[in-house]
Order: structure tokens, then C-alpha cells, then sequence
């Protein structure tokens, strides 16, 4: 089961790619920094800061200043496989793979080798 941490940057991350908008749920400042910590370490900033900017005038979003202004920051060129290698890697840390059936996980190794193609070239 999803934390509250990884369902909001999951949120912030996918609403320019959805174009949708679920509402935040409510944190503190110490899962704010955590997230924040999160999207630092993978590199997701560009994502994170357009979600930021997205929901703005979300009431959950209780930023202070200093933090708010920290996560536009991060903003920076999109590196598509940076997002697609930390997806995969949350994927794996919930053992979503272990429940696929052989079916689903043929097709997703078949998109796994496609996204590796497309890092090669």
C-alpha cells in the first residue's frame, strides 16, 4: 500500500502527463521535506515543480515559503528516463511484478526492452 508521500508526488508528477488533477491529500512540512528529499535524489524537479505550479490553489498544499520556493528550484530540463527508471523502481519496491500474470508481465517486459532501446540510441 501507498504511503501518503508517494501518492501525492505520484499527483504532482503525473498531472502535466494526465492532464488531470486529483486532490491533494493533506501533510505536514516534515512529508513535505521527505518528498521534497525524494524528488531531489531521483532528479524529478522539472515534473515535480510544473505539479507544484498545477496546484496552486489546491488547500492541501501548505507550503511554507522557503520550501515552496525550493521545489521550483528544482526545475530543469525533463530527462523522460530518469521518470520512466524511478516509476519502475516503485513499482518494484510494492512487488506490483510478483502479482502480474504471465501475460502482463511479458508486456511489460516487452516496454521495459523498448525503453532501454530508446536510451541506447
Amino acid at each position: 500500500m501507498k504511503d501518503v508521500i508517494i501518492r501525492n508526488m505520484e499527483r504532482l508528477l503525473l498531472t502535466d502527463a494526465k492532464g488531470e488533477r486529483e486532490p491533494l491529500e493533506p501533510m505536514t512540512e516534515w512529508k513535505w521535506r521527505r518528498l521534497y528529499k525524494t524528488v531531489r535524489d531521483y532528479h524529478l524537479g522539472p515534473w515535480i515543480a510544473e505539479g507544484i505550479k498545477a496546484y496552486g490553489d489546491d488547500f492541501f498544499l501548505q507550503l511554507s515559503p522557503t520550501l515552496h520556493q525550493e521545489f521550483l528550484d528544482l526545475q530543469g530540463e525533463k530527462d523522460d528516463e530518469r521518470l520512466d527508471r524511478f516509476l519502475l523502481e516503485m513499482e518494484r519496491s510494492r512487488g506490483l511484478l510478483h502479482r502480474m500474470s504471465k501475460r502482463s508481465l511479458q508486456t511489460y517486459a516487452s516496454d521495459l526492452i523498448n525503453i532501454i532501446k530508446n536510451v541506447e540510441e
